[in-house]
């Protein structure tokens, strides 16, 4: 399957199993660019798929995707009066996966 993104900067590989919710983040207005940083082993092992807020600042969020000895950090832009919104529409994303 062929993925179009329009904000997700496609320099580094991303994980298969998260490009679909990628995909649907991507769709809220506030958030202006997703930044996926490199793919790392990791020493815990899970066959989940793992996607959790790292922590917030005042105009990113820095996210973790992972899925089995794979993860890759993820970097959300947007400003930072909606920023706890774009939170909220994220975690509700990425509890349905």
């Amino acid at each position: 399957m062929k993925f179009s993104y329009k904000k997700v900067k496609t320099e580094h590989n991303i994980l298969p199993e998260f490009k679909k919710l990628l995909l649907a983040i991507e769709k809220h207005p506030h958030i202006h660019r997703i930044v996926p940083w490199r793919i790392n082993r990791q020493q815990k092992w899970s066959s989940q798929l793992l996607f959790k807020i790292s922590y917030p600042t005042t105009s990113w969020l820095k996210c973790i995707m992972s899925k089995g000895s794979t993860a890759q950090e993820l970097f959300i832009t947007c400003s930072d009066q909606n920023i706890d919104e774009v939170k909220h529409f994220i975690q509700e994303l990425a509890n349905n996966i």
